[in-house]
């Protein structure tokens, strides 16, 4: 979450006044580098071509993705949002174009599809990186000549879609080991956008522990004189937040819910530790053992240190997002509900 510090980006002829688009509002920052992306938002927004995020999880992707459907022409405004981290390889297809009543088992009802219920407008697909190889050529089709066959189906069917895709993977090094297409990749890519870590824009730090100091305190009903300390802003600056803002957020909330007083001190900052998990192979060479599987206690202690980001989580354990699903499912934890306590 960064809100941009200018009251005023430019990036076209006429000044963006941000406060009119609630999606760019919500982006915080005071970092140079990161103002200069944002600054070009509105043209990217103008255009049609697909664009990649890229970035750590926690840096804004989401955030980014919104603000440029919000920035863009009227008709590209509603739009679709789609997790490939959660599809399975038998729902990729039907989840992404559709499926005809009868398709297979259990296709009781005929379903649109993501892209069809987006025609029209935009289509946000995270965590592209881990949509399974066999979907991948299809997806190229509906982006290269927007053309979708639903399951079932043997008739092509048009959308017009505005596409933006994020990851946090190295989508170059997956298509290294076979496990993204350069061809997709290519068209993915005509408009890219990289977001810096937290790490790497430090006048951001203090910026957004500040502010969420201040938001937090304001739904608890908690002091908003709320300071840190000079040991406790000298803390947050050395942290190098794998997690980034997300982090951050996670670290301030539980300061100022625990804390006492007026003054954030350095004690009160509790930073979650890591899994002790082994890294795994890659999804892609299929390399290695086997995932070390977490405890239902234990899996559900690190969602809700993550506030149920199972992106954050893959990232952090270094393992695939579907593994982390696949734990979900075998412990039966209702991934939702942590999400939604994390927001309470």
């Amino acid at each position: 979450m960064i809100r941009v510090d200018q009251r005023v980006v430019q990036g076209r002829d006429d000044p963006l006044d941000p406060g009119k688009i609630p999606e760019f509002t919500d982006i915080i920052t005071a970092d140079p580098h990161l103002t200069e992306i944002l600054s070009w938002l509105p043209i990217y927004a103008d255009s049609d071509l697909p664009i990649l995020l890229t970035g750590e999880p926690g840096t804004g992707k989401e955030l980014v993705a919104m603000a440029i459907f919000a920035l863009g022409p009227v008709r590209r405004r509603s739009s679709q949002h789609l997790n490939c981290a959660a599809l399975t390889e038998s729902l990729a297809s039907s989840e992404l174009f559709g499926h005809l009543r009868g398709a297979f088992t259990g296709a009781d009802h005929a379903r649109p599809g993501k892209f069809r219920l987006a025609h029209g407008g935009s289509l946000f697909l995270d965590e592209v990186g881990e949509l399974p190889l066999s979907i991948q050529p299809k997806l190229l089709r509906a982006v290269e000549q927007g053309e979708i066959e639903p399951v079932g189906g043997d008739t092509a069917v048009k959308v017009d879609v505005r596409l933006v895709a994020a990851s946090n993977q190295d989508l170059v090094r997956l298509i290294g080991v076979g496990g993204f297409r350069q061809d997709l990749y290519d068209r993915l890519a005509v408009l890219a956008i990289h977001l810096p870590p937290l790490r790497e824009r430090p006048a951001d730090i203090l910026l957004l522990a500040a502010h969420f100091a201040q938001e937090t305190a304001r739904r608890y009903g908690r002091d908003q004189s709320l300071q840190f300390s000079v040991a406790a802003r000298r803390r947050l600056q050395k942290q190098p937040w794998p997690g980034n803002v997300r982090e951050l957020k996670n670290v301030v909330t539980r300061a100022v819910l625990f804390g006492e007083g007026d003054l954030i001190r350095e004690e009160d900052l509790a930073f979650t530790p890591y899994a002790t998990l082994q890294p795994q192979s890659s999804r892609v060479t299929g390399e290695g053992t086997p995932a070390s599987r977490p405890s239902a206690a234990q899996l559900k202690e690190l969602l809700d240190s993550e506030g149920g980001n199972v992106s954050a989580l893959s990232r952090r354990l270094q393992v695939c997002s579907k593994t982390i699903y696949r734990w979900l499912r075998t412990h039966h934890i209702d991934l939702m509900g942590i999400r939604d306590a994390a927001v309470i």
